[in-house]
């Protein structure tokens, strides 16, 4: 690698911006990107000691090199760090439209503003996004060719993206090539501290509503107390005109009547909380502490509600290449190999012998680095589970936003759901009626709905069909694919909400006698679960646009 990467001394300063579209033609030709390597780390070296980066070591070129390669380089030096950093993302940016190096927050505005003459010199637009940057300005940052951030903010801009009601307000393109700076540091140690977006949402009336009904429950029938929390029994659920169904809707109320228990039986006033100037003080959960408020009958403050939310190890595993540096890389590279699955290769130090060629090491596997695998894998288990459906339903969501035909989409959406309401209750032709009716108004009669199944399924199907050709033409075409966006996306993010809540509540619910069981059980209800809610969305939507009032829209 060394040996390619020549001094190129000779090529003036338009030489060497031509150079790297001539080297980004070659790419775009098919040229593999291993021939082009060292030529482009040879141009950024250039550009660097031009730039008066200061001298471009071997030591940097080797470190650039192993970033090249797609694995973690374990370097001490913060410098040597940031410089290849810098080299790798000029080669990575002849290829990729979107390279992305993140760093810790204090040393992200300067890192980039020590960096940006280098890369202007090679004809690379570079950006910087920091807390304050702008929403107007982002788009923009995120088309350069590298930008600069810290850990959170591109995580924060994908939430924001997945909740956003227009196109036109997501800023990001793609996610290419993530570049981390202390890459443990932030997939295991701030990874674990999800960014959240989340917005107000007064729960008052249900809070007090619960508060009241379990007042009536008797602890060992209707339910029980362990570890200080409350839950409830089947026949508490019986008697709370609850199931046991996991849908995200159910879970919810069950988790805030458990609450409203926990508040009455578990925490005492004077003992484990007081109230002052009509709040409660005290060390309890946040669920709990409203429901407190509603059994003392004060003010039920507003509650945060999460909009969207994800694990910076989530995100940054989203990429489709995560490389990095670390002074510590080695120590944790079992956790790396589970988390993204990265080779770590140990950076010469500066005066030791530079290796013809870098090789990858192994991870160990001695019984610490087997342990380590397995908190890992643990937590990785149930971040997964999120991961799936978080992708499922924003890519729903975007899917909408971007239709060109959401007609087409609720078309065949009322058609499988018609279908599956035939397939559940054909033979009970006065329900059958009632849930069609309930969901687009149908015109047949309990006597089209008698018959066999096929026969049945015919009918529904063209009288759905011809209802929906009717509620289009009321609307218009103009008023109708917007409305049909505007409600899907209303329900997806209302449900997904509760969906959040659910999926967090699960493993209270979970029943089983061992960590095996209780895995398996998890995944198969968190799939229900899931179902559930994607059935959900289709059948509300469905329901809001044949029956919403759009007179003065």
């Amino acid at each position: 690698m060394l040996a390619g990467v020549e001094e190129r001394g000779e090529l003036n300063d338009l030489d060497l911006p031509a150079a790297m579209a001539g080297l980004r033609g070659r790419l775009a030709a098919g040229e593999t990107p291993a021939v082009t390597t060292a030529e482009a780390l040879a141009l950024a070296r250039e550009a660097a000691r031009r730039a008066e980066i200061g001298a471009v070591q071997p030591v940097h070129i080797v470190a650039a090199a192993v970033l090249c390669n797609g694995w973690v380089g374990d370097t001490k030096d913060s410098e040597d760090r940031s410089i290849a950093a810098a080299l790798a993302a000029c080669v990575y940016a002849l290829q990729w439209p979107d390279v992305h190096m993140v760093t810790r927050h204090q040393s992200t505005a300067q890192d980039h503003e020590r960096f940006a003459a280098m890369y202007d010199r090679l004809g690379l637009r570079t950006a910087l996004i920091t807390q304050g940057s702008p929403h107007e300005e982002r788009g923009y940052a995120y088309a350069a060719d590298v930008l600069y951030s810290d850990v959170y903010e591109l995580c924060n801009d994908y939430v924001r993206d997945n909740i956003a009601w227009d196109l036109d307000e997501c800023v990001q393109a793609g996610h290419g090539v993530a570049i981390l700076d202390k890459i443990d540091d932030i997939l295991v140690q701030q990874g674990r501290s999800p960014a959240i977006v989340s917005g107000r949402s007064s729960e008052a009336d249900r809070r007090r509503w619960f508060c009241e009904r379990v007042q009536s429950l008797r602890p060992g029938e209707h339910f029980e107390i362990s570890e200080r929390r409350a839950h409830l029994t089947p026949l508490g659920l019986d008697r709370l005109d609850m199931d046991d169904a996991l849908t995200a809707s159910t879970l919810v109320r069950r988790r805030m009547a458990e609450e409203a228990l926990t508040a009455a039986h578990c925490f005492h006033l004077n003992r484990d909380y007081t109230i002052r100037d009509g709040a409660v003080f005290g060390k309890v959960p946040q669920g709990v502490r409203h429901a407190l408020e509603a059994k003392e009958e004060i003010e039920i403050g507003d509650e945060r509600q999460t909009l969207g939310e994800i694990l910076p190890w989530d995100y940054y595993r989203g990429y489709e290449i995560l490389v990095g540096l670390s002074p510590t890389a080695r120590l944790t590279a079992p956790i790396l190999d589970e988390l993204a699955g990265a080779t770590v290769v140990t950076i010469p130090q500066h005066g030791s012998p530079l290796p013809a060629l870098v090789r990858p090491e192994q991870a160990k596997d001695s019984g610490m680095e087997r342990a380590l695998r397995q908190q890992v894998a643990d937590m990785l288990e149930f971040t997964d589970v999120q991961r799936g459906h978080r992708k499922g339903v924003y890519s729903l969501r975007r899917a909408m936003l971007e239709c060109q035909d959401p007609g087409g989409w609720v078309r065949s959406t009322l058609e499988s759901v018609v279908e599956h309401y035939v397939a559940a209750g054909y033979r009970d032709s006065r329900m059958l009626r009632w849930t069609l009716d309930r969901l687009y108004s149908t015109r047949l009669t309990e006597a089209d709905l008698t018959g066999q199944k096929e026969t049945v399924l015919g009918l529904v199907l063209a009288d759905a069909r011809t209802a929906y050709e009717r509620r289009w033409r009321e609307l218009g075409d103009e008023l109708a694919p917007e409305l049909a966006r505007r409600v899907v996306v209303s329900v997806t993010d209302r449900v997904w909400r509760e969906h959040l809540i659910a999926l967090d509540y699960l493993p209270q619910v979970v029943d089983a006698d061992s960590p095996r069981v209780f895995r398996d059980r998890y995944h198969q209800q968190a799939t229900h679960l899931y179902d559930a809610t994607i059935y959900r969305i289709s059948e509300e939507s469905i329901g809001y646009l044949f029956h919403l009032d759009v007179d003065g829209l």
